[in-house]
């Protein structure tokens, strides 16, 4: 049986979750030459991803990333922690792993374009340039971990999911009988399991990254005492120890910032964690179009983290960083989070923040 749109071959990253599953199916469905890759990083199965594959009679591959994974990913997650930064590792997997090397994988093997199981968008316009939109789904979307991909892979990429809500994709995987749960769903940080983040890196890195300290307030009185500095993150609530304090004076901590050569935790009120500015650097922008379209245009929106809700800024440029003025406070601008920038339902680009 020669397939309709048999003169595209597809390679599609299966996980074995329902997003990944369904985009195959879509795809399969629609007359396409697709096969199935699962990305072997050391830390899951393919078990599920290959029942899928085998369901829908299509061809299926393990490729092993593991060593490039620890590499790329795993080490950049500790050494951020070990800087005091909050990192963002699904962000680095995109663009290094999944869009990186998965698909210079399936263009070695003679795949024309990869597609996955995102919540987002790519359209071309007249001009040939790729432009990327947020997902149908707004609750679901997941354009904020890709910003940093470039011209020539949206020009390579397929998201099947991007017009669909979550719910169509798990009533199309409850119709279709596949081998999955309807609700199985890929882990946010996969290489932690059920770990805490704090526990794995007390197994990954030097005993004296763990050594305790003061808690001091904003008017440098003290609180307690903290079980490391690397432990926290800016706006945590939870672990902030006040023993020094008589009950009736205790009250609800963040943390605010770190003072690394006292090794002190410096903690407030949730009024001290908002803030009007921030400053991103290792900047990417999806497209130069992208880039003039930031600086530019007075409506743009920013997203200083994922659940983050869009918000009004405006942009300076200082070398290499950029400046964000917000038009209202924001709360817990962390450093080491992505700062990712919108026009309308479109990603322009973005930077770390520092």
């Amino acid at each position: 049986m020669v397939k309709k749109n048999g003169n595209k071959k597809i390679a599609v990253a299966m996980s074995g979750g329902v997003d990944s599953s369904v985009s195959a199916m879509i795809l399969n469905d629609q007359g396409y030459d697709i096969s199935g890759f699962y990305m072997d990083l050391g830390c899951g199965s393919s078990e599920k991803a290959k029942k899928v594959s085998e369901k829908l009679r299509i061809p299926f591959s393990e490729v092993d990333g593991k060593n490039i994974f620890r590499k790329r990913v795993i080490k950049y997650f500790i050494e951020e922690y070990k800087n005091l930064r909050t990192p963002n590792p699904c962000v680095v997997c995109n663009k290094n792993i999944k869009f990186g090397w998965l698909l210079e994988v399936a263009r070695k093997n003679n795949y024309d374009v990869l597609a996955t199981g995102h919540y987002v968008r790519v359209k071309k316009d007249k001009n040939g340039i790729f432009h990327l939109l947020e997902g149908r789904d707004r609750t679901k979307d997941q354009s904020y971990f890709l910003y940093r991909l470039n011209q020539a892979q949206l020009s390579r990429v397929i998201f099947p999911l991007g017009e669909i809500k979550k719910e169509e994709t798990k009533e199309i995987a409850k119709k279709n009988s596949l081998s999955i749960s309807a609700d199985s769903e890929s882990q946010e940080i996969c290489f932690l399991g059920e770990t805490d983040y704090r526990d794995f890196l007390q197994k990954n890195i030097s005993k004296n990254y763990f050594q305790p300290g003061r808690i001091v307030d904003m008017k440098g009185s003290i609180v307690g005492k903290h079980e490391g500095l690397i432990k926290y993150t800016i706006g945590q609530r939870k672990r902030i120890n006040q023993t020094n304090l008589k009950d009736e004076n205790k009250k609800r901590l963040y943390v605010v910032r770190f003072d690394r050569k006292k090794n002190e935790l410096i903690v407030g009120t949730e009024r001290d964690l908002f803030k009007y500015e921030a400053v991103a650097g290792d900047l990417s922008w999806v497209s130069l179009w992208a880039k003039k379209k930031a600086l530019e245009n007075k409506k743009i929106k920013a997203r200083i983290r994922y659940r983050h809700k869009a918000a009004s800024c405006s942009l300076k440029f200082s070398g290499k960083k950029l400046k964000i003025i917000f038009k209202t406070a924001q709360r817990a601008i962390v450093p080491g989070q992505s700062l990712v920038i919108y026009f309308g339902e479109e990603v322009l680009g973005g930077g770390v923040i520092e």
